[in-house]
């Protein structure tokens, strides 16, 4: 007997060294961790039944051995149950999966209360053990769960993590192993600790709560999140959510970084019952239990990062809110929104931004146009419209500035402000930029632009095309490629594009200068305007953007900061190009100013590719 409780004893120790630490660690409870603690109950008093039962045998009166004897079968059989109960909701876990389970609940309730009504027989001679057909009924049914949920791995075997696939068939093979060795030899009583075994694999590998508590901070990680969010939108439960986000002006020191991080996280905690997860990068992401308790928490958590946090270090990160979960089909969609939003700020007036069918119906519009830009491109129905610049001091056009357009399907256009935000935030501005790029070099080369007057076209670089390492090079051999002159072509940078000055960048405009190539930086006036940009990048044309044209007529102090940009400029020998005019006083006060060049409505809105050579045709002509 001794033996026996021995290796018993020690299976329930472990086990409950294992309730212990599942137990003592709030966390969230996920379903797949819901129904593993009713394992590990369930498991642990099969052991216990399973020692009692041997003592039973050898210390007991008969009846109450043989009752003993039959819990112990009875809880083989539930225990088998929840195991097997465990990879279902590991496969599935869907509403669908509810009706099998129920089934399977019906069945092993049938069958336990069948095995306490068989005959059982007890043996005590040179081994403890029973057998009868109590016995075998049991061990029909427990083999049949564990070797199912054992084929269901393989079965399933796509639908599951991997990490949890092999978890689960150690788990399986440890109990398989120790029921086939029970069947031929009944005296050794291994199952109890094989089962112990068993949960403790899966204690280690997946149902540890520490491994899904983020060390830094005390927030749940992110994957906790999703299976959160999947377990909510399966049972239909409704939460709201407060997320903020963008807080990548923490300071770099990660000492700094970790304490700041880790204050942060316990201030979410102290108001969210403790449901505070881990998102991208700095983000947090905070479960209320309604929307009433999220919308009354909001306005403190913004105070509070309207304060100061450790070393006088303030955060301004965005902020949004979910109120309700139900506008999203499931987690995926929640998330995407979410990573969509993250660094987009919101207006001074909206200090949360409410994450609701509106804002997915714009998520949604973000990703048709980002498949028609894709189409665009495969398709080639990228074009270029033109816009004539007019030299004052000559008093002709001498440039031109190329504007990108797409075609639909139906041939109808769209127009730059549908489809550049959205190819500037999915990176495809730069296969535009180049597209851009090869169909100018094929217009100049095509068209002999010199003979209109022209002596360079102008093309916009977006930052993306201005950072990447290979431009000059690519550019350069874009251009002898199509046998044009590089002083043909002229490169607008803005001055967002310029704000970085890396390395790259600015080697990016030196090599091309050297090759032969002028830049312009445009949109001067507009954004974090510094006149250090002029000073330090490698331009020869500045260009004064509308809003700055405009604001010269009607603001005195912009007049006056026109003026005296415009004289430092001419000084330090560059030229300045005005653009937005659009009436005749705009284009004689300008040129009076000491504007080089005009560019606006006032000649010519930006027309197609065979519109533009007619209209400079008919210049030429008239002049």
């Amino acid at each position: 007997m001794l033996p026996n409780i021995s290796v018993q004893a020690c299976g329930l120790i472990l086990i409950c060294l294992i309730c212990f630490f599942t137990f003592k660690k709030q966390s969230i409870v996920l379903r797949s961790s819901f129904i593993y603690r009713y394992l590990l109950i369930v498991t642990s008093v099969c052991i216990m039944a399973d020692i009692l039962s041997v003592i039973g045998i050898v210390y007991a009166p008969h009846r109450l051995a043989v009752a003993g004897c039959k819990a112990y079968l009875f809880m083989v059989l539930w225990t088998s149950f929840f195991s097997f109960n465990y990879v279902c909701y590991d496969i599935s876990g869907k509403k669908r999966m509810k009706m099998l389970r129920w089934m399977f609940v019906g069945l092993t309730f049938v069958w336990s209360i069948a095995v306490l009504f068989m005959p059982i027989n007890l043996h005590n001679e040179e081994a403890v053990y029973s057998d009868g057909m109590a016995v075998n009924f049991a061990f029909i049914l427990a083999p049949i769960y564990i070797l199912g949920a054992l084929a269901l791995t393989f079965v399933f075997s796509k639908k599951m993590n991997p990490y949890r696939r092999n978890s689960v068939r150690i788990w399986m093979s440890l109990e398989a192993a120790a029921a086939l060795i029970q069947v031929n030899r009944r005296e050794l009583l291994l199952i109890g600790f094989m089962m112990a075994l068993g949960v403790t694999v899966l204690f280690a590998r997946l149902e540890n709560p520490e491994a899904g508590i983020d060390s830094r901070t005390g927030a749940f990680r992110t994957h906790i999140l999703r299976d959160y969010l999947d377990q909510l939108y399966d049972s239909g439960e409704q939460q709201a959510f407060i997320i903020i986000s963008g807080s990548e002006d923490i300071k770099d020191d990660p000492d700094v970084e970790d304490r700041l991080l880790r204050d942060v996280a316990q201030y979410l905690i102290s108001l969210s019952d403790g449901k505070v997860f881990r998102g991208g990068g700095k983000d947090f992401i905070v479960a209320f239990p309604s929307a009433e308790k999220a919308e009354a928490t909001a306005p403190e958590i913004a105070r509070r990062f309207r304060s100061n946090w450790l070393e006088d270090l303030y955060i301004a990160p965005n902020f949004m809110i979910v109120p309700d979960i139900s506008v999203f089909a499931n987690s995926g969609e929640f998330l995407s929104l979410y990573r969509y939003y993250a660094n987009l700020s919101v207006s001074a007036d909206d200090e949360f931004r409410v994450l609701d069918v509106k804002a997915l119906e714009e998520l949604r519009n973000f990703r048709l146009m980002q498949r028609e830009i894709r189409d665009a491109l495969a398709e080639d129905r990228v074009e270029v419209f033109l816009q004539p610049i007019y030299s004052v001091r000559e008093g002709a056009f001498v440039s031109a500035e190329a504007l990108v357009r797409l075609r639909d399907r139906n041939g109808g256009l769209i127009m730059p402000g549908k489809f550049i935000p959205v190819a500037e935030r999915s990176g495809l501005i730069e296969p535009i930029g180049d597209r851009v790029f090869e169909i100018v070099c094929a217009l100049i080369r095509n068209h002999d632009v010199k003979r209109f007057g022209l002596r360079y076209i102008e093309v916009n670089l977006s930052v993306v095309q201005c950072e990447n390492k290979s431009l000059a090079e690519r550019y350069s051999g874009i251009i002898d490629h199509y046998g044009i002159s590089p002083q043909s072509i002229n490169l607008e940078i803005t001055e967002s594009g310029s704000i970085k000055q890396n390395r790259v960048l600015i080697d990016n405009m030196e090599n091309l200068r050297n090759f032969g190539c002028s830049f312009s930086l445009d949109d001067f006036g507009t954004g974090e305007s510094n006149l250090n940009y002029i000073v330090n990048m490698p331009v020869d044309i500045i260009k004064i953007d509308r809003t700055m044209t405009i604001a010269y007529f009607d603001n005195d102090r912009a007049r006056v900061m026109l003026e005296s940009v415009t004289g430092m400029i001419k000084q330090m020998g560059m030229k300045i190009v005005a653009e937005g005019v659009e009436e005749k006083y705009q284009l004689e006060a300008l040129s009076e100013l000491g504007v080089d060049y005009i560019q606006g409505y006032y000649f010519s809105k930006p027309i197609p590719v065979p519109e533009f050579l007619t209209f400079m045709r008919n210049s030429i002509e008239s002049a």
